[in-house]
């Protein structure tokens, strides 16, 4: 549930200064943040601003009615705002029409301070629900996208960001390039030293990933030993030593285990985007593990890019 302590926004919007006045000596028993409006126009202006988390609004006003402020609110909303409508009017006619309308609740004037209290109580609880749901559910988009051993984005995470930035690059004509990672015979690691060994190895490669990975770009793991970057806007030069950066920081790492003393090392391939040229993300992912096994088959420990003669 949500700190009872977190700021509670209330717009209260009614053309009845003798309204406003009731309602704000009501509300100021409680610890709310309230802001008051004269006019619709005015709560419309207010609610752009402010997002309050409940809103009283009047059904009858001179230029915006109650009644299309909670249309306003449902079509515009971010997170859920609780309205409350004062009416005058006790027609159940009426009440169901400013219900459907988008109203959580209604008041009929005069009302009762202990009343207004007790349903703002009541919009706040749910308002509060509302906010939990959406935390969770940001939590569980995040976890979905996000590789639970390294805190990198996943291969999903990659692709929906990969895909997108590509069609930037190839209608933008900027430099774009796929880098395949695999750490060199990761199995006997995990054989010698115990899989917690090679959960520390793993970790630490990926820091070294996103040490070394602008915001602009993107980092990842594909799953097992393998990782990906994605990385833009720089030349080929720039982008062989942004590489055999990671490449010789890795090779230089030391991992101790007990008494004994491990050192690690990653082969890299490369693919990109030539001028001219729209390919699929899933073609430049195979280049680039094409050119990562030949490093490997050259000896490990090195880089190659995908195509050499075409760059």
């Amino acid at each position: 549930m949500v700190d009872s302590s977190q700021e509670f926004r209330i717009l209260v919007a009614d053309d009845s200064r003798l309204y406003r006045k009731l309602v704000e000596e009501t509300l100021a028993r409680e610890q709310y943040t309230v802001w008051f409006a004269a006019k619709g126009s005015e709560a419309s202006d207010l609610l752009a601003v402010h997002h309050p988390a409940l809103v009283i609004t009047d059904w009858e006003m001179p230029d915006i009615t109650g009644i299309e402020l909670c249309g306003q609110i449902r079509r515009d909303q971010a997170s859920y705002t609780y309205v409350i409508l004062l009416t005058s009017k006790a027609d159940k006619e009426q009440i169901i029409k400013g219900l459907a309308a988008g109203a959580d609740d209604y008041l009929t004037k005069p009302f009762h301070p202990g009343e207004l209290l007790a349903r703002v109580a009541v919009g706040r609880r749910i308002v509060e629900l509302h906010r939990e749901i959406e935390r969770k559910n940001r939590l569980l988009g995040e976890l979905a996208l996000t590789d639970p051993l390294t805190g990198l984005p996943n291969r999903r995470a990659i692709d929906e960001w990969a895909v997108r930035q590509l069609n930037v690059a190839c209608r933008h004509r900027f430099p774009y390039w796929v880098v395949m990672a695999d750490l060199d015979s990761f199995k006997s690691v995990n054989d010698s030293y115990g899989h917690e060994a090679g959960d520390v190895v793993l970790k630490r490669f990926a820091e070294l990933l996103r040490a070394n990975t602008r915001a602009s770009n993107i980092c990842g793991r594909f799953g097992g030993e393998e990782f990906v970057l994605v990385i833009t806007h720089i030349e080929k030069p720039h982008i062989q030593m942004v590489v055999d950066r990671i490449r010789r920081q890795f090779e230089d790492e030391r991992f101790n285990f007990g008494d004994r003393r491990l050192t690690v090392t990653a082969s890299f391939g490369i693919s990109g985007v030539q001028a001219g040229q729209q390919p699929k993300f899933d073609q430049l992912i195979r280049e680039a593990d094409a050119a990562l096994y030949s490093a490997k088959r050259g000896g490990r420990n090195r880089l190659e890019f995908a195509g050499e003669g075409k760059w």
